[in-house]
């Protein structure tokens, strides 16, 4: 995501760096909970890669081990997309608009904040998408109950720091028709330290809107001591999300100097039953977030 910042915090980023103005412009998104500045690298289609100021550089092994996980999770809720009008909330350069919709959508409606990904998007994609410019918080072109799944990854955990999450999960509620699905993909703090949800928390914000989901556990054990201890204990309390023992490749993930991961031990990738929908867990390739499915009931959800 991003957070209005304005052109002369803008230009100083560009002078100064990251280490003393990124700081600064959280808090500016903090104080006036605006939230737009594009704070994180954005990754493309064919090895296209933008730094944290909007200039494009070459893409590094990195930036296509992470492209290739993002497409991952697409081509999971490409599942449950046949004949669906589908909202792609944060849908970046919109490259995933064409892997929903070649599986069959019969509408993608896609919406970002960022007007570079944007113009990428509809220069690229308009075929298979129509773009707008929205916030996940604010979807105000979106009617009430207007789409039959509605898909967001990598979107909630830069909002996180401004307490605007409930307010997120509330609108991608709000457009979900009664009985349709929520597919939502953040990273576990276990794996990113500060940069996602833990357990509690993800569970909670996602209990707190819905009745029925299922929150999966992501695929790799943590690499380091003290985030380690914390899973085992989680495991040992029984406080996890559903564990699938996931087939991962390896060359569509990030891993700390080419360490090898050990996998969280579960399930047997198969299927499973949500309320109605059928979910081949044999598509997960979830090594670092939690990946969460939510059916719509008809109630209006305590506040």
């Amino acid at each position: 995501m991003t957070g209005p910042v304005s052109a002369t915090l803008h230009r100083r980023v560009r002078r100064t760096g990251k280490r003393i103005i990124f700081p600064l412009t959280h808090a500016w998104g903090r104080v006036t909970r605006r939230f737009y500045f594009e704070d994180f690298v954005r990754v493309y289609p064919g090895g296209i890669a933008y730094n944290r100021v909007g200039l494009r550089r070459s893409a590094r092994d990195a930036d296509l081990r992470i492209f290739r996980s993002h497409v991952k999770v697409y081509e999971f809720a490409a599942q449950f997309v046949a004949g669906a009008r589908v909202a792609d909330i944060g849908c970046g350069a919109g490259y995933g608009a064409q892997i929903l919709k070649e599986a069959g959508a019969a509408e993608v409606h896609g919406c970002d904040i960022s007007k570079h990904s944007l113009r990428f998007a509809r220069s690229h994609y308009g075929s298979f998408a129509t773009f707008t410019r929205q916030t996940i918080v604010d979807l105000r072109e979106y009617a009430d109950d207007s789409f039959d799944v509605v898909f967001s990854s990598e979107v909630l955990e830069h909002i996180k720091e401004y307490g605007l999450e409930r307010q997120a999960v509330r609108e991608l509620r709000r457009i979900l028709r009664p009985g349709g699905l929520l597919v939502v993909g953040t990273p576990n703090s276990e794996l990113l330290g500060e940069h996602g949800f833990s357990y509690d928390e993800i569970s909670a914000l996602v209990g707190g809107e819905f009745d029925r989901f299922v929150l999966f556990e992501n695929a790799f054990v943590p690499f380091n001591a003290d985030p380690r201890k914390a899973w085992e204990e989680r495991l040992a309390s029984e406080r996890t999300g559903t564990i699938v023992t996931e087939a991962i490749d390896l060359d569509h993930t990030l891993r700390p100097d080419g360490a090898q991961p050990e996998i969280k031990r579960g399930l047997d990738p198969g299927l499973l039953q949500l309320d109605g929908y059928t979910v081949d867990t044999r598509l997960l390739h979830n090594t670092h977030g939690w990946l969460v499915l939510a059916v719509k009931n008809d109630r209006e959800p305590a506040r």
